[in-house]
């Protein structure tokens, strides 16, 4: 299907309401930490969560099966009687008794299937399926038509028995397993879909005998509709912490590597004072003959959840009335060949949208593959090894693999780069925390941990400067630089706020106010109202202008210092501004001397980090609303007291 805007919308706009999902579980490394209603954090140790009541135990819950926790009674009784009803116990107590199933590692899509069958379980039958249950399929509904479940689609068909073998798309990673992974990914559902009806038959106390594919057929279509429908419900740092299929208004939202929408998740108590209009619509009718109004689910259709992470779907580009609204079902800042390749993996179809199709290749997809860059020399090769566990392959990947030498050069662009950034970013900030906690008052090992976090910064800020010039040519990058800005920025602000500056300043670290830093240190005038959003008087693009130049003016003051505990990065002589790669001194490398840790780059490294935060959150207002600009204020709001 495909979903049109009903109207002409501009920028950052919502183009849905809130959609509650029809079913959602947490993964399993999120049960013992979140609560499984309103997956917020579970209290502290001393205030014990609730766990679900069953005193007579009418679903026959196996004993010693672990159970999902809540953070209140409400809670518990919100999400209990499906958790009981549907035979999640029995599923956790079959994967328990098979030590090695293929779904032990995570068991929430057997889980979130699970509550979807018993959902739709309570449909009349010609809400169901579109078409008929396969029993009373024609032979050309078998070969021309998907199953739909509720008006969803469930792909079942192409994944088990469509043309999976020797694929153009299929990356070289893949290349000559591809008839294997074809044949695991097939065990997988097979074997996941007998799990689910045996546990459907032990809380029905009935045979368990499932071993013929025709008694778990419907199993199986759900638990194909999952692989095809499910999203990954991320909190507000950004991790996932569970899965959750929603109804057709943001299922049939198709694919596009350069979309013009996003989607952001609303948790626990919190809501719009005025709910938007839905601003979508599909083009066409569905044609399934079920009694849906425009292919729609309506409201007494299905049992919704009247609790759970609720969905907005966003423009993050311009909407013309009748143009269709796509958003991205994989990682943007990978590859042309490898975002095919996994389209093709999990969805089976072959992406042929206006980046895919450019001629010749976009200029993103040509960066994020560049390999040689001659200031950029092996030790990009080396941060990418420590990033990767596999070995660097070609650009080309469909290409045989080959031994790479130590003359493989990386350009900062290329996404294996991109990865690395992200990946030592993090350890060197772990490991700088775990120095300073463990070792505080060894000197040697509090000069150590000062180093490791400036060099984290500089990673962070190096993230954020490469991606933004990616972002100049693919504007629907815009969520991925909204959240690696506002990362630099909280690195540097914490680094600012670091006592490990003491020796440096031979003194304790004196207090750094905001208002009188940026009086002093910065001349672009556009951050007087941080702490006033409402009375911002500028428009966004001379706001995003002035914020970049000013980010632009500040970083060569601080990033000798940043960047000098790294071979690497002291060959990056600007992160943000790349235009020295195309100099004719280019293939010269230029080694940066490093700067004195002195309070005057402790106060550039601080207004520094406020600027990114602050374009991080003007970037953020457009994937994610104005709270999150207010989420940045907030974070900001301590610096009239900064210590």
């Amino acid at each position: 299907m495909e979903m049109r805007a009903i109207e002409d919308i501009a920028i950052g706009q919502d183009l849905t309401p809130p959609l509650r999902p029809l079913a959602f579980v947490l993964r399993d490394s999120a049960l013992s930490s979140h609560c499984s209603a309103c997956l917020s954090t579970l209290p502290p140790p001393e205030f014990p969560p609730f766990a679900p009541a069953f005193p007579q135990n009418p679903y026959h819950v196996p004993i010693d099966t672990p159970s999902p926790l809540y953070c209140s009674p409400s809670c518990s009784s919100l999400d209990s009687p499906l958790h009981l009803s549907s035979g999640e116990p029995h599923l956790h107590s079959l994967l328990l008794q098979s030590p090695t199933s293929t779904w032990n590692d995570d068991s929430s899509d057997l889980r979130l299937s699970l509550r979807l069958v018993h959902i739709f379980g309570k449909l009349p039958q010609h809400y169901r399926f579109s078409p008929k249950f396969p029993g009373s399929m024609s032979s050309d509904q078998k070969n021309g038509a998907l199953e739909r479940i509720a008006g969803l689609m469930t792909n079942r068909e192409n994944l088990l028995f469509g043309e999976n073998r020797n694929h153009q798309f299929q990356c070289s990673d893949e290349g000559d397993n591809s008839d294997e992974n074809d044949e695991n990914i097939l065990e997988r559902i097979r074997e996941g879909a007998k799990v689910i009806a045996k546990a459907r038959r032990m809380c029905l106390d009935e045979n368990v005998n499932v071993e013929k594919q025709d008694e778990f057929v419907l199993e199986e279509m759900v638990l194909c509709l999952v692989l095809t429908n499910a999203v990954e419900v991320q909190d507000k740092s950004g991790c996932c912490i569970g899965v959750a299929v929603y109804e057709t208004a943001f299922s049939w939202i198709n694919h596009s590597c350069s979309p013009n929408a996003c989607y952001r998740f609303l948790m626990g108590l919190e809501d719009n004072v005025e709910l938007p209009a839905l601003r979508i619509t599909p083009a066409a009718k569905s044609g399934c003959g079920n009694g849906y109004d425009n292919g729609f689910i309506m409201e007494g259709d299905v049992e919704k959840n009247g609790y759970g992470p609720r969905i907005i779907v966003r423009s993050i580009k311009a909407v013309n009335k009748g143009e269709e609204v796509t958003i991205a079902y994989t990682d943007l800042l990978q590859p042309k060949e490898m975002r095919r390749a996994e389209l093709w993996s999990k969805y089976r179809f072959s992406c042929s949208c206006k980046r895919c199709g450019a001629m010749p290749e976009a200029y993103v997809d040509n960066a994020l593959q560049t390999i040689y860059h001659p200031v950029i020399q092996y030790g990009a090769v080396r941060i990418s090894k420590l990033a990767h566990s596999r070995p660097l392959k070609q650009q080309n990947p469909r290409t045989k693999r080959s031994k790479i030498t130590s003359k493989l050069k990386l350009h900062p662009y290329h996404y294996l780069s991109l990865n690395a950034y992200t990946a030592l970013s993090s350890a060197y900030k772990v490991h700088a925390s775990d120095l300073s906690v463990l070792n505080s008052d060894i000197e040697t090992q509090k000069l150590e941990a000062f180093k490791m976090y400036k060099t984290s910064a500089a990673y962070s800020l190096l993230l954020a400067g490469a991606a933004h010039h990616l972002f100049t040519f693919e504007s629907s990058l815009v969520t991925t630089v909204a959240n690696f800005w506002m990362n630099a920025g909280e690195s540097m602000l914490n680094l600012s706020r670091s006592f490990l500056w003491a020796p440096f300043l031979n003194l304790s670290p004196t207090h750094l106010e905001f208002l009188s830093v940026s009086t002093q240190k910065c001349n672009c005038r556009c951050l007087g109202d941080i702490l006033e959003p409402n009375s911002r008087n500028m428009e966004f693009e001379e706001l995003k202008s002035r914020l970049h130049k000013c980010i632009e003016n500040i970083t060569p003051k601080v990033w000798s210092m940043l960047a000098s505990e790294s071979s690497f990065l002291k060959k990056i002589r600007n992160p943000i501004d790349f235009s020295w790669l195309a100099s004719p001194e280019a293939s010269m490398v230029s080694i940066l001397e490093g700067e004195e840790c002195d309070e005057q780059v402790r106060m550039y490294v601080f207004l520094l980090s406020i600027h990114c935060l602050r374009y991080g959150a003007l970037f953020s207002s457009i994937c994610y609303g104005l709270s999150a600009e207010m989420n940045c204020y907030t974070t900001l709001g301590f610096l009239k007291e900064f210590a």
